[in-house]
């Protein structure tokens, strides 16, 4: 990433005391052009999901100084500075005081920053953002380079969800009566019902009682069930599929986890799967030849009757 030094940029670089003596106040005039050809970073390696179970997570940035000096390598987190290492500084290491961050200064130098975990007891950590790492040489170059990657904070499944209750058949009109259970998570897996490609209406599920508080109060199971009376149109060639997909909500790299079943129409129900269905008028012209039958069958009780009380 090509970048230009501002004058205000080299005079905050001059300002740090012991670089005081080596300023020089032509720098600060003419801006110049950054990672021209040279200092490049090479590779940034932030993980995409962090597990708060880890007593801490190392960030590296690699890169190449193209023959120059290393002036500093910066790391920040959501545009906000968390750790500077200056080589030619007394002291090299400056880590900076961000709410929810702790810094292991141990394992941090001009190749990586190493966060400490939430089971370190320092308090409330939150490790889930954006890092970046800035690169910079010594004058007169002054050439920088720039990368970042998101980092989440999750546990995810190791297994697909389970899918209980579904029988290997049904006839038109009976209930389809269901459970799925996600996998051990943190967070607490969403769960959805997917039938014959299609998501379930939620109105048909029912959240139920998952299995919580398992390692360390952390990670967690959902459970949802699904209720519903099967109808022809859900039987497309004799038979229905049924997913339940479980995915982690807020996490960008998660890939959601899928089990499938299907169900054929009983047997006893094949020949209406491939029947249309009547329409109504259909219905209605099976059944004048009867109402006519009735009616002129009537017609001639009344006038029989009629004739009979006149002749009396």
């Amino acid at each position: 990433m090509k970048l230009e030094v501002s004058a205000l940029h080299l005079i905050n670089r001059a300002m740090n005391k012991e670089n005081l003596a080596a300023f020089d106040a032509s720098e600060a005039v003419a801006p110049m052009s950054l990672n021209c050809a040279g200092l490049e970073i090479r590779k940034l390696d932030v993980p995409s999901i962090a597990d708060p179970r880890w007593e801490m997570v190392s960030l590296r940035c690699e890169y190449d100084l193209g023959g120059k000096e290393l002036y500093s390598v910066t790391w920040n987190k959501d545009g906000q500075e968390i750790f500077r290492f200056m080589p030619g500084s007394p002291t090299p290491k400056r880590p900076q005081n961000i709410s929810g961050l702790y810094i292991d200064l141990n394992r941090s130098d001009h190749k990586q920053v190493t966060l400490l975990g939430p089971n370190t007891g320092k308090g409330k950590v939150d490790l889930a953002g954006s890092y970046g790492c800035e690169v910079s040489s010594e004058a007169p170059s002054f050439e920088t380079d720039y990368r970042e990657a998101n980092m989440s904070v999750a546990v995810p499944p190791q297994s697909p969800p389970i899918l209980e209750g579904m029988r290997p058949s049904y006839e038109v009109g009976q209930i389809l009566q269901v459970e799925c259970t996600s996998g051990l998570s943190y967070p607490p897996a969403v769960l959805t019902f997917i039938l014959n490609g299609k998501e379930v209406n939620r109105a048909l599920t029912k959240d139920l009682h998952g299995v919580g508080n398992i390692d360390g109060n952390l990670v967690s199971t959902t459970r949802l069930g699904l209720t519903m009376r099967l109808e022809r149109h859900h039987f497309s060639g004799g038979s229905l599929t049924l997913m339940c997909q479980s995915t982690l909500p807020g996490i960008a790299h998660d890939q959601p986890l899928n089990v499938i079943e299907i169900a054929t129409l009983a047997a006893s129900n094949q020949r209406l799967a491939q029947e249309p269905p009547k329409s109504g008028s259909e219905s209605n012209v099976e059944f004048y030849p009867i109402l006519t039958y009735w009616t002129m069958t009537v017609i001639h009780v009344i006038r029989y009757n009629s004739l009979r009380f006149l002749r009396v």
